[in-house]
């Protein structure tokens, strides 16, 4: 079944694409990175060779004000450092050659290393190293200073010209070097900068930072022996990298791998809950065909879990509560209390008689409404009988910070379901930033949605399954030259339209997926997108539907909310974050209503036959409806979630989309494809035997 494309498979931990920490990321583009290097130096020679003659008299002015500065405060030790080194010739040259290369060879090595080893630290070493020098740039515009060896008449021995150090002054290779940049000392600032990244590298190893902090105190030793820079340049180029590393922490963190830090995307999602109350987590109910005690088939399960573990290191972390200032953290928990993960539940009447699909609606129902604590890791599997005879059911969900919950059911079934393409394909940066302020200025103009339904209290939802043949939305969407993702939403619209009064559009969230910036995985979006819910003959509703869906296609709306929520979001401190989820959360969607693709074929999963799987979709924070269709083997399975307060009974929403889907395939004109959908409003044990039953497949379905 392709209602549109699906997703690529991603980390476990990482529902949105954004890669775990203890996976390795794809490196950024070499060509990307090296234009970054490019540019910071035609900035640095741009600011070099401007000035003339002005400048150097400036600059001699700001280096014997900063060697007078010193002498006031008696911390001048430039003169008797350079006086000891000029004399001492082998230990001379090696301090020359320290001073020209091992500030370089340390900082960019330590770059080479991280990049080709696909490090997580690299995207933050190389953009804290990137900040540095900028902001020493800057510097070295507004304030020119001649260092210690250019001053005239103050006695400095130059060691490095006098030694004739390769590859520094006076040579070739430095023909374009700055030599009216004391003040801040870079030397000093890549030191500093080298030893808090190896640090925070080999954290808790005392005898790295023991060496890093001698390499330190050997490069500020070095540039004052050798008459290149003050002291107080030291403290400017140590200054310089402490500010930078201070505002990096506000825009992202350092990698962590026990404790890192929620990506702003999940971040989002959790703040979301946090301000409403509504419960994120999703995830499926698959129905098994087994006749094996709940008790075993838990079992089973539990031992498929703990097999994949080492895939899946969010399933083993909590969320620690962030600041005021840094969003929240994921924080190992040691062992799982997997008693209260994989419990077992029987949802079976007082007598002994199956509860059929009206108990197991009121189940999920419940364990949809309910948000997953947060001092445990925010997942759980129950292992559900009492249903109907030979089957038990295993409701798994999963928080959206923590994993995609169909993702990881998928993840369970032996064999692995096969992956399908994204919605949109990839583009170029430019292309790409193109779209992004393309789409947020479509959002501007579309602004808030025109109603508001209501909203009661979190934890009411109302939930109902439902359940129609594929070929019957493929013949029909074909028959009408349409995709079955735009004739499953105007089925939505359509049976919407029977429930709610009258007029309007109801803005809903649609699903759609595109690769992810990092190259690995997919990124997933939420796109608003306006049903007609005015009183139109079934089939203009679709034409109307197939019409609006087009903004979908073009792409540009989904970048500019994958942006807004996952990049931008990550550059302002967690209270803005706050302040735009206020004023983001009921006011752009009122529901969702997210298609997926799914598997054709026999699947198992822990040794028992699956035979359905409804997705389960949380709505969106401060909405009251969710409707989610996956396509598994030959059926659309549907989970509705409702809030009671909207007035619409779940069941009967369920019932109405069947029927509107019924609806379009008999005027569609297409042959009769079988047996029509059910729904959980016959309350009773109605679980399809469509296998049985004889539905009709084309041999080309995916």
């Amino acid at each position: 079944m392709h209602l549109n494309k699906g997703p690529e498979p991603t980390a476990w931990g990482s529902p949105d694409g954004e890669a775990d920490v203890r996976v390795q990321r794809p490196r950024p583009r070499l060509l990307r990175e090296l234009v970054l290097v490019a540019a910071v130096v035609v900035l640095y020679v741009a600011i070099s060779r401007g000035g003339g003659m002005s400048r150097d008299s400036i600059a001699l002015a700001h280096g014997r004000d900063l060697l007078g500065l010193e002498r006031f405060l008696h911390i001048d030790v430039e003169p008797a450092l350079n006086a000891w080194l000029a004399p001492r010739g082998t230990l001379s040259v090696l301090a020359n050659y320290e001073y020209a290369f091992g500030y370089v060879t340390t900082s960019f090595g330590l770059l080479i290393i991280l990049y080709l080893t696909r490090s997580t630290w690299y995207r933050w070493a190389r953009s804290s190293f990137l900040l540095i020098n900028l902001i020493g740039i800057s510097i070295f515009a507004i304030y020119p200073a001649t260092p210690p060896r250019l001053l005239p008449g103050e006695g400095f021995v130059d060691t490095v010209t006098a030694g004739k150090t390769f590859g520094s002054w006076g040579s070739p290779l430095t023909a374009d070097a700055n030599h009216l940049a004391a003040m801040p000392s870079l030397h000093v600032g890549w030191a500093l900068w080298f030893s808090i990244v190896v640090s925070s590298i080999f954290a808790g190893k005392w005898w790295v930072k023991a060496i890093c902090g001698l390499y330190v105190c050997l490069t500020t030793t070095v540039i004052m022996a050798t008459a290149n820079h003050y002291i107080l340049d030291a403290v400017g180029g140590a200054l310089v990298t402490l500010v930078s590393v201070g505002l990096m922490a506000v825009v992202t963190d350092k990698p962590d791998a026990k404790r890192p830090r929620l990506a702003p995307a999940d971040a989002f999602v959790l703040l979301g809950e946090t301000l409403t109350g509504a419960a994120q987590h999703a995830g499926g109910v698959v129905v098994l065909r087994d006749r094996r005690p709940a008790a075993e088939v838990r079992a089973d399960v539990a031992a498929r879990l703990r097999a994949g573990l080492d895939r899946m290191p969010r399933f083993r972390h909590r969320v620690a509560a962030g600041s005021f200032w840094r969003r929240p953290r994921w924080e190992p928990t040691g062992d799982l209390d997997w008693d209260w993960h994989l419990p077992v539940h029987d949802v079976a009447r007082g007598n002994g008689t199956p509860g059929g699909p009206a108990a197991l609606a009121a189940f999920v129902a419940a364990v949809q409404g309910t948000p997953l604590p947060r001092d445990r890791p925010l997942w759980r599997c129950w292992t559900v009988s009492g249903v109907a005879p030979g089957e038990v059911v295993v409701v798994f969900v999963a928080h959206r910070t923590v994993a995609d919950g169909l993702e990881t059911i998928f993840e369970l079934c032996e064999p692995r379901p096969r992956a399908t393409g994204t919605d949109l394909g990839p583009l170029g940066a430019v292309k790409r930033a193109g779209a992004v302020l393309t789409g947020i200025g479509q959002l501007a103009r579309e602004g808030q949605v025109g109603r508001r339904l209501p909203v009661g209290a979190p934890g009411d939802r109302d939930f109902a399954l439902g359940q129609v043949p594929t070929a019957l939305v493929e013949e029909a969407a074909r028959a009408y030259g349409v995709a079955p993702a735009d004739l499953l939403r105007s089925a939505c619209a359509g049976a919407l339209r029977r429930m709610l009064p009258a007029g309007g559009d109801l803005q809903v969230g649609v699903r759609v997926t595109m690769p992810a910036p990092t190259g690995q995985g997919i990124a997933t979006t939420t796109v608003p997108i306006a049903l007609p819910l005015a009183p139109l003959d079934e089939v203009d509703r679709l034409r109307e539907t197939v019409r609006r869906g087009e903004r979908l296609r073009s792409g540009t709306r989904a970048r500019a909310v994958r942006f807004l929520v996952g990049t931008a979001a990550g550059g302002v401190p967690p209270p803005v974050q706050r302040r735009f989820a206020q004023v983001v959360h009921g006011k752009l969607i009122e529901g969702v209503v997210a298609d997926r693709p799914g598997p054709s074929g026999d699947f198992r999963l822990a040794g028992s036959t699956v035979r359905w799987v409804y997705p389960v979709v949380p709505p969106a924070p401060g909405t009251p409806l969710a409707i989610g269709v996956l396509g598994w083997d030959r059926c659309l399975d549907i989970g509705v979630s409702v809030d009671p307060a909207l007035g619409v009974d779940a069941h009967r929403l369920a019932a109405a989309l069947v029927a509107v889907i019924d609806e379009l395939s008999r005027r569609s004109g297409a042959p009769d494809s079988g047996p029509r959908g059910r729904s959980s409003e016959e309350f009773g044990p109605f679980w399809p035997v469509f296998r049985e039953e004889g539905i009709p497949v084309r041999k080309d379905m995916g």
